[in-house]
């Protein structure tokens, strides 16, 4: 996977970047839609961050 991390002026990370595929296929294992109701925010986002626990690399 092709992460890219994003960050402000002072070198904070502010945001990832991810393949359009990669989004794809977690869309699909977390049932990700349009219409996905906003509480279910918490847990894609958990989520999320376990599997950049595990991406990112060793600083």
């Amino acid at each position: 996977m092709d992460i890219k991390y994003l960050s402000d002026d002072k070198g904070k990370i502010t945001g990832v970047f991810i393949p359009i595929e990669e989004w794809e296929r977690l869309q699909k294992a977390y049932k990700i839609t349009e219409e996905t109701p906003a509480d279910s925010n918490a847990k894609l986002q958990q989520s999320l961050s376990e599997a950049m626990k595990k991406a990112k690399p060793s600083e």
